[in-house]
């Protein structure tokens, strides 16, 4: 005979196996349409779980990138410093350290300057820590400013002793974080003041935060921070040209269209812009998801330069050192930190970008070979340059930062 007791526990577990059940298809569903949808568009896992939570490989021989990689005949390249995991984003200071944000690790590292002549850092020591993703910095006026995943702040820094001094604080909080695209570049512009984007949530979406997929700027003090251009999917690379003080930025476009499709961007930025996102891809394509949404009388701002789908800018330095201008004049150097979304993965190399006296644009490789065809072995992410004209160049996934330099003579 069932009792009360008994039919309630056998409710119970037929509730418990249902939802098993829905569980167990939930997962055999979500494996098929990974593997029919996702899956054949991914060249290398690995830069999956690169991007996703950091991972990478123990910074390579010198020997052996010199070996692997091919790189313009006027330069040659150096390990700077190595075992540097998620080495992100550089500031380089009057006295000529390095400084490296590592969001993962939520520390900012300070790698000394290379006064033995060897080619490497001298030292190291860790500046800040204990931060929100670090990502973007920006030294201004005897401060180091950061911007991490939800807020910008600063700190003192003596140049002279390479240190902090005092506490950390945060100037402007409560800006989006997490989602697909966290990480925060920041830069203080021509004008006096600091800019940051703000990535998209998603891969494609309209996002219910406005600032998200934008470009911001915001007064030193963190005062008046305001939106200042829009229809950016994730513009973490910007920087102005110093022959006429234009604004441009590198955009990573959408992923799941194909190999080839959207081409990633760099656009001209200019206040009050709107640069396609989500509803423009490309030179002015209806998004197939959300083309039919585009706000009326509203138009894109097509981009001055398609770059190849997948291969995602980041860094973007304009060069400034005198030796640097007379070898590459009216130059940008670009890190593309290469694809995820590709069948044959595309990108791990550092582009130069060059103006014309009529500002038409052109590209070429300048370091190539992170991707070898059968593995990766770097993956390039942020670009500057010291009082030397020496160029620094960050590498998250082989935990390193390189230095390329002018050879002799050149």
């Amino acid at each position: 005979m069932f009792t009360a007791k008994s039919l309630s526990r056998s409710q119970g577990l037929t509730v418990v196996r249902f939802l098993l059940l829905t569980v167990l298809l939930l997962v055999v569903a979500g494996v098929f349409l990974f593997q029919r949808y996702v899956a054949p568009q991914v060249g290398d896992f690995r830069v999956m779980l690169n991007a996703i939570a950091g991972t990478g490989i123990d910074t390579p021989q010198e020997t052996t990138l010199k070996e692997t990689l091919t790189i313009d005949d006027r330069l040659e390249l150096r390990i700077f410093a190595a075992d540097l995991p998620n080495a992100r984003w550089l500031q380089v200071t009057r006295k000529d350290d390095v400084l490296v944000s590592r969001p993962r690790k939520g520390d900012i590292v300070l790698l000394k300057a290379d006064a033995d002549g060897d080619g490497r850092s001298d030292g190291r020591e860790t500046l800040v820590a204990e931060l929100n993703m670090p990502h973007g910095i920006e030294l201004v006026d005897g401060w180091l400013y950061v911007a991490e995943q939800d807020a910008i702040g600063r700190v003192r820094f003596n140049a002279d002793t390479g240190m902090a001094e005092g506490p950390y604080q945060r100037l402007l909080s409560g800006l989006p974080g997490g989602g697909n695209h966290w990480a925060k570049n920041l830069a203080m512009g021509p004008d006096g003041w600091l800019y940051f984007n703000v990535g998209s949530s998603c891969n494609v979406c309209i996002e219910e935060d406005q600032r998200r997929g934008t470009l911001m700027r915001v007064k030193p003090d963190g005062g008046e921070a305001h939106i200042y251009a829009t229809g950016l999917r994730n513009s973490t690379g910007f920087d102005w040209a110093p022959w006429n003080k234009a604004l441009y930025a590198g955009d990573i476009s959408r992923d799941l269209l194909g190999d080839d499709y959207p081409v990633d961007e760099l656009n001209l930025i200019v206040e009050n812009g709107f640069y396609g996102w989500p509803y423009v891809n490309d030179f002015g394509d209806e998004d197939p998801d959300f083309g039919d949404r585009l706000p009326a009388g509203k138009s894109a701002i097509e981009p001055v330069l398609g770059i190849p789908a997948h291969t995602t800018p980041l860094g973007l330095h304009f060069l400034q050192h005198e030796t640097l201008q007379q070898a590459f004049s009216r130059s940008a150097l670009m890190a593309l930190h290469g694809s995820w979304n590709r069948s044959v993965p595309d990108g791990y190399r550092l582009e130069l970008l060059q103006w014309d006296a009529d500002d038409r644009l052109t590209s070429k490789t300048l370091l190539d070979g992170f991707w070898t065809g059968s593995g990766i072995i770097g993956r390039p992410v942020d670009i500057e340059e010291d009082s030397n004209g020496h160029i620094y160049l960050s590498d998250d996934y082989a935990g390193a930062v390189y230095r390329l330099q002018l050879k002799p003579g050149e």
